[in-house]
């Protein structure tokens, strides 16, 4: 079964792909921005980067897809959870203030400082 493989940037074969993959490593990425895939049965979360072409106006930025991490829907809340915990911990103990983001970001995906 082909398909596209970021590490070898290409389409190659699965099998060679987890071979090549045993030998680099899992991938390094780094990522911006996120978007999310649910069903009853699962969460797929496409991690992006930013792109380096400017957008137009009133539209949203695209960003290049670094990775798809596919779970269980336990297993992302569990995972939230932890996240949570450890960044709660992280601004207590170096920060002794929450961690601060744009107001206009948090009304755009509908959230409030009572979701944190």
């Amino acid at each position: 079964m082909e398909t596209f493989c970021y590490t070898c940037v290409s389409n190659v074969d699965y099998k060679e792909c987890r071979q090549m993959d045993e030998v680099t490593g899992p991938p390094d990425v780094y990522a911006d921005q996120f978007t999310m895939a649910q069903s009853a049965y699962g969460l797929a979360i496409t991690f992006a980067k930013s792109s380096t072409t400017p957008t137009i106006p009133g539209q949203a930025a695209r960003g290049e897809p670094q990775v798809i991490v596919r779970m269980s829907l336990e297993h992302a809340k569990m995972m939230v959870m932890l996240l949570r915990k450890n960044l709660r911990q992280y601004e207590l103990e170096h920060l002794g203030d929450p961690i601060r983001l744009p107001r206009a970001l948090m009304e755009q995906q509908s959230l409030d400082e009572k979701d944190w």
